[in-house]
């Protein structure tokens, strides 16, 4: 596991193919885990349990229509990860930054703060639905 950086040329293993389906596990992901939770918090009926799961269960709604908001966030991001994994700077930490710039960006554009951690997570989604797709190119 790198941190900071990817394997030179990583773009290259990749390839734009790899790359999109990258895009779409960090995109949808997020909203099948969503969903799941959602499923499991009815069944169980968290919802009248107190303000703290009253909260995991709004969180899990956001979290659920995340990709009618996010796309804006992979879309920008998608041109700087092909970058930064031509040059070997897309480790972990990097994907974190960047996914909090882009958000941060969204954030100023549309006055949703909450836009940061967004993009931050949904980045480091891609960078691990990459490394699995392709390790060759994080070696």
């Amino acid at each position: 596991m790198r941190l900071l950086g990817s394997a030179p040329g990583g773009y290259a293993e990749l390839r734009f193919k790899g790359l999109m389906r990258g895009l779409a596990w960090a995109w949808l992901l997020p909203s099948v885990v969503a969903a799941a939770a959602l499923l499991l918090q009815n069944l169980l009926q968290t919802q009248t349990m107190g303000d703290g799961a009253l909260m995991l269960w709004t969180l899990s709604y956001l979290v659920l229509i995340s990709p009618a908001l996010s796309w804006l966030s992979l879309v920008l991001a998608a041109p700087l990860v092909a970058a930064l994994m031509e040059r070997g700077w897309f480790g972990w930490i990097p994907a974190l930054a960047l996914g909090m710039v882009v958000g941060g960006l969204l954030a100023y554009l549309t006055g949703v703060d909450l836009a940061i951690s967004f993009g931050a997570a949904q980045l480091l989604i891609l960078r691990g639905a990459l490394g699995r797709a392709c390790p060759q190119a994080f070696a």
